[in-house]
């Protein structure tokens, strides 16, 4: 083979690709024949075996295919050595994809092996087809699924982190004395959106934060503060305040329910427009010192003569059934935490009891916002709850639940607190 020049050397490095040895990948841009073209395939160096490839040359004889570099025409080793060409492409799911690339199968990254091998990454997915057909096929269940895109690509370990994020309870909140309420009277069904349709707070999304813990106390607490004060001060509270504020806990990781309420007793916190929702702990831009609302930018509402931070009263808990009913039916929404399993979150609409659909999956803490009740006429009682993931899930962002057998623990952990309203302790007593 004869002394090529520097510029065609040049040239033809960078036409083939050249790293180490013989690149089938030439074939896509180069589909020649080449060797073919003349029936010739040489041994050792040969500079008859040269043929014309782009403005260069390529080589079909031995010396051409070294490890230091290449020159090869692209049919070099398929003509004259009979070798197939290696599969540079796969196929999963009806997806074509090289072995350079890779394609996704719900959660999981699949991969382009040699030999047209496929292999996918086996994590667990937040909701797939099998678990969503698994709920639906089970006959008499009393709940359906579905396929929400949000769910569709991310894993379960992520949705259990980020979708979830209240902590198990801790010892204070298990040993906390239990109130109990005149239960005489409850009608079978009750609703508080239906009984204070203006002063329910509408349904949160949390988005990808742990903030279940934040957003199911603000709620619970913003709807008592309008019922308390006969909606002279409907007013919504910032779960923001508490969850870029609140010390030792861990913001859209997670935290505990009774330090969320014991924030809102000790300190205060301002409404939602003063200090808005971001979805993750930013630094905490709230100075408590004053306990004033105009010493961080904000305002009350309208006609009411309050400068001092929304507090409420220390926590109670309830867990007998009755006793949560007449709480709901006389002060107003109450929160509860729950064990989630992976069948909830394709939830679409009924009164969900957890399935056999989880298979031994791992479960999570979540806390909600109970605001009624109701019963099938086949007596199946439920719950109605809020969740905090947007109207966009369940029954518009509502969900019903087993009544009256703890079902996923729904009865276990119930928290309410009475507001500190502007006219239960402004207003002047009759002389």
């Amino acid at each position: 083979m004869t002394i090529k020049s520097a510029q065609l050397m040049g040239l033809l490095a960078l036409l083939m690709g050249v790293v180490s040895a013989f690149d089938h990948t030439l074939k896509q841009d180069f589909p020649g024949p080449y060797c073919a073209l003349r029936n010739t395939c040489c041994k050792e160096r040969h500079d008859g075996c040269s043929l014309p490839i782009s403005t260069t040359l390529c080589y079909c004889d031995e010396f051409c295919d070294r490890s230091d570099s290449s020159d090869c025409c692209p049919d070099y080793r398929s003509f004259c050595f009979g070798e197939a060409d290696p599969i540079l492409s796969c196929e999963h799911n009806g997806v074509y994809f090289s072995k350079f690339n890779s394609t996704w199968d719900n959660c999981n990254e699949c991969r382009c092996l040699d030999g047209g091998h496929v292999q996918c990454d086996r994590d667990l997915c937040l909701t797939d087809d099998e678990l969503i057909n698994g709920v639906n096929s089970i006959h008499r269940l009393g709940w359906s699924a579905r396929k929400y895109d949000e769910w569709w690509g991310r894993k379960y370990a992520e949705g259990l982190r980020l979708r979830l994020g209240t902590k198990e309870p801790t010892f204070r909140v298990k040993a906390m004395s239990r109130l109990s309420n005149p239960t005489d009277g409850l009608p079978t069904s009750f609703n508080s959106v239906d009984k204070w349709s203006s002063y329910i707070s509408e349904v949160p999304d949390q988005g990808w934060c742990g903030s279940s813990w934040v957003l199911s106390t603000t709620s619970v607490a913003s709807d008592r503060f309008a019922i308390q004060s006969k909606g002279k001060e409907a007013v919504k509270l910032s779960p923001q305040n508490i969850l870029s504020c609140a010390r030792r806990q861990q913001g859209c990781e997670g935290g505990h329910l009774d330090a969320a309420w014991r924030y809102l007793h000790k300190k205060g916190v301002v409404d939602e427009e003063c200090y808005p929702y971001t979805q993750h702990r930013d630094t905490c831009k709230i100075r408590h010192n004053g306990r004033s609302l105009s010493a961080n930018g904000c305002r009350p509402a309208p006609n009411v003569d309050r400068d001092s931070l929304y507090t409420v009263g220390p926590a109670y808990s309830l867990n007998r059934e009755g006793d949560i009913m007449a709480e709901i039916y006389h002060s107003g929404p109450v929160q509860a935490t729950m064990h989630v399993y992976r069948d909830f979150f394709a939830y679409s609409g009924g009164i969900y009891r957890r399935t056999a659909a989880n298979r031994e999956s791992p479960k999570g803490f979540h806390s909600v916002k109970l605001v009624g009740w109701g019963e099938e006429h086949n007596g199946d009682k439920y719950w109605i709850a809020a969740n905090s993931w947007g109207p966009w899930w369940g029954e518009r962002g509502y969900f019903r639940i087993l009544r009256g057998s703890n079902e996923c623990g729904i009865e276990e952990y119930v928290l309410a607190s009475w507001p500190y309203v502007y006219n239960y302790y402004n207003v002047k007593a009759p002389k």
